[in-house]
């Protein structure tokens, strides 16, 4: 889509009031050589310290990002859009022995169902919801080599999902204090390691105020507003530079539910092509009124 509306606003420079830059960013969920907690950059960041917006800075950028949805149809919100993401990463370290004889042990994997059944809380009955929703999942529990051994560590990882600065900040802290209180009341050990990743992406109401009337004559009025979304998005990094808006674009071909549709991340998601028409009008009609008041945009 990109560089579809890239091919578009270049066949009308001449007429252009400003100008338009179209960011083709790689790795936004990581790379090989950049991974989180080595405390290097990737893909927004890693462009952003490299300069990009040194030589052109510009006065608001555009993102349009595919999910299941009806075909054609684009929704946004204002305010947040997607969630922080900090990534979780525990250590509980025990007393190995035989499984036979657990008094001789200090057991790392009954600990860990503990401290697993005690993040919970964290959510339920320490993080103010009012203010921001709060996510923590546990994805990868590793820990033991023998059914009859206790083993020394297990190791755990996941992800923290927040919106809102302060309850994000309670969360990281109560999360540590929780693991490590719970690891010791067994007699074991937690180390807790949780590294940022990416801030809520927040779409600048006066922004998408703006862009409505465009959006819903590039949809054909099929626009409507998203739901608050538990993915994260390292776009975060531009609209923290600049004013952003972040819009999402259905691709679920008609007559499929879109409730039912493969996700993204998935190996059967699969994209109505046609909807990526809308996206490209959607996109060139948004740089062109923007630029209608002779400004700088840049397209993602």
């Amino acid at each position: 889509m990109l560089m579809a509306t890239a091919t578009v606003l270049s066949g009308m420079r001449d007429s252009l009031a400003g100008t338009v830059m179209f960011i083709f960013q790689p790795a936004e969920e990581g790379s090989s050589t950049f991974l989180p907690g080595t405390g290097k950059a990737w893909g927004a960041k890693l462009m952003l310290d490299e300069g990009l917006f040194k030589q052109i800075k510009p006065d608001a950028i555009l993102v349009m990002h595919v999910m299941p949805g009806r075909s054609g149809e684009i929704s946004w919100r204002t305010g947040p859009i997607t969630a922080a993401s900090d990534s979780l990463d525990i250590s509980v370290t025990g007393k190995q022995g035989h499984g036979g004889m657990p008094w001789n042990t200090i057991d790392p994997i009954v600990t860990s169902a503990l401290v697993i059944n005690g993040l919970q809380t964290v959510v339920s009955r320490q993080a103010n919801l009012t203010e921001s929703p709060v996510v923590v999942t546990v994805g990868t529990i590793n820990g033991g080599t023998g059914p009859n051994i206790v083993p020394e560590t297990v190791n755990m990882t996941g992800t923290i999902r927040s919106y809102g600065k302060k309850v994000r900040g309670d969360v990281v802290a109560d999360i540590k204090t929780s693991a490590q209180n719970i690891a010791a009341s067994t007699g074991a050990e937690a180390k807790v390691t949780i590294v940022p990743m990416y801030d809520a992406v927040e779409n600048q109401k006066a922004l998408a105020d703006s862009m409505r009337p465009v959006l819903e004559r590039a949809a054909d009025g099929k626009v409507s507003q998203a739901l608050l979304s538990g993915a994260s998005e390292d776009f975060s990094f531009f609209s923290e530079q600049v004013p952003g808006l972040y819009v999402f674009l259905g691709i679920t071909p008609d007559g499929q539910d879109p409730a039912k549709a493969a996700p993204n991340h998935n190996p059967k998601f699969f994209v109505d092509e046609k909807a990526l028409v809308v996206g490209v009008r959607a996109m060139s009609m948004m740089a062109l009124n923007y630029l209608g008041g002779g400004n700088q945009v840049a397209a993602k």
